[in-house]
């Protein structure tokens, strides 16, 4: 039996990975209860290492050191919401609802997405360059890593992708996997997702066809003269002498 090559990327791999900690609950995203969002992400980090074809030195500091998950979480996010990813204990998320906790969470799995394809594309220059060979492989990854933080924190990158994580109601809405990780991958490519039906047609939300309808009734009866509002079209009062 011929062998077949899967065209799913690193980055969608590892994301389909990382939804499998969350469940659905008709039409609702959760996060497993009692659960550190810290100890879902400890997971997920360790799910992309060994998903993406990273250097050997840059895979055993990413997983070797505890302080990479912390410093990548810094990276994603803003001090405000910190805590709430990075506390080991359950009692700071205890105070969050479900939506909250989903949201914190989708961003810091499409933050990481994004830090893995910079992370990629830098550890692929630097071999290529001629100083990687007269570096130490140790002090060459542990500046890498350094720098494409620091770059991703400072990125319109990032804060476009919190505001649109932080900002669908597909998380409220959301009946499938496959509908979320293409959220999700788009998200990260920048790209608009269009959802779609199950036979390829465009499948426009509810609130657009809601539009679309009413701007079509408006239109209807603005070709309408006023005089007969209320009345069958083409019968009109007769006034009585």
């Amino acid at each position: 039996m011929a062998s077949t090559i899967s065209s799913v990327s690193p980055m969608q791999a590892s994301i389909e990975a990382a939804t499998n900690h969350l469940s659905f609950d008709p039409g609702r995203l959760l996060v497993p209860p009692e659960t550190c969002l810290s100890s879902l992400l400890k997971q997920t980090l360790t799910q992309f290492t060994t998903t993406y074809a990273l250097p050997d030195s840059l895979q055993a500091l990413l997983l070797s050191q505890p302080s990479s998950l912390d410093r990548i979480l810094n990276s994603i996010f803003d001090t405000s919401c910190l805590a709430f990813v990075t506390d080991k204990e359950f009692r700071i998320e205890a105070g969050l609802d479900d939506h909250d906790k989903v949201t914190l969470f989708v961003q810091a799995v499409a933050g990481m997405a994004m830090v893995f394809e910079r992370l990629l594309l830098a550890s692929s220059s630097s071999s290529r360059s001629s100083s990687y060979a007269n570096s130490r492989s140790e002090d060459l990854t542990t500046c890498l890593f350094s720098r494409e933080l620091q770059l991703f924190a400072e990125s319109e990158q990032r804060r476009t992708m919190l505001d649109r994580v932080g900002g669908t109601s597909l998380l409220s809405h959301c009946y499938t996997k496959d509908e979320l990780v293409s959220f999700v991958v788009a998200t990260v490519e920048d790209r608009v997702p269009h959802p779609r039906h199950a036979d390829g047609s465009s499948l426009l939300p509810l609130n657009a066809v809601g539009e679309d309808l009413l701007s079509d009734s408006v239109a209807w009866v603005s070709d309408r003269s006023c005089k007969n509002m209320g009345l069958p079209w083409g019968f009109t009062i007769m006034a009585l002498n």
